[in-house]
């Protein structure tokens, strides 16, 4: 592969990643919020691992903790891409996202800081670079341009039926 087009991969990778950054965003800080008025307002910190309010089903918390796996799994893969490789520093590099994603639920009261949700995301991003080093074996230098393509189609298949789910219900109005 030449570096022209080892660059162009690269920078397709980038942009995916910043879009699947921004939608991980909107999906932990502002939970797929519409409007800013539904926004939780709300500040709460849990620091026992996996400990949950009695309240919501173990069901419920299963799902949550796997959710929060499978959301972080690309970070783990692209960051380790871009950290040289190196699978701890791409952990590493969504332990710290995690963090700040916590740390601004609750500096903004805009959820709860949870360190299940640490723990499991960083879980995830360890699971995307263990992905990451697969696709390196099994596509060799199409590793990347190969995992921001399906990044890329599944990215437009959120947007897309996010975009329906959207409009559906704001036609929809019941009083």
């Amino acid at each position: 592969m030449n570096h022209r087009t080892k660059q162009k991969d690269r920078a397709f990778a980038g942009i995916v990643l910043g879009i699947y950054l921004l939608f991980l965003c909107w999906l932990i800080l502002f939970k797929l919020a519409d409007s800013m008025d539904k926004i939780p307002n709300m500040r709460g910190i849990n620091l026992i691992p996996f400990h949950y309010d009695q309240l919501a089903g173990s069901r419920f918390h299963l799902n949550e903790v796997l959710y929060n796996v499978l959301v972080f799994i690309p970070a783990g893969f692209y960051f380790c891409a871009f950290s040289g490789n190196k699978a701890i520093r791409g952990i590493a590099a969504c332990a710290l996202l995690s963090l700040a994603f916590e740390a601004a639920q609750w500096i903004f009261a805009l959820g709860a800081s949870d360190i299940t949700d640490l723990i499991t995301n960083t879980a995830g991003g360890a699971m995307g670079a263990i992905v990451y080093h697969i696709f390196r074996k099994v596509f060799k230098g199409k590793a990347i341009t190969i995992a921001s393509m399906i990044g890329a189609a599944l990215e437009a298949l959120c947007f897309g039926l996010l975009a329906v789910l959207f409009l559906t219900n704001r036609t929809v109005r019941f009083s």
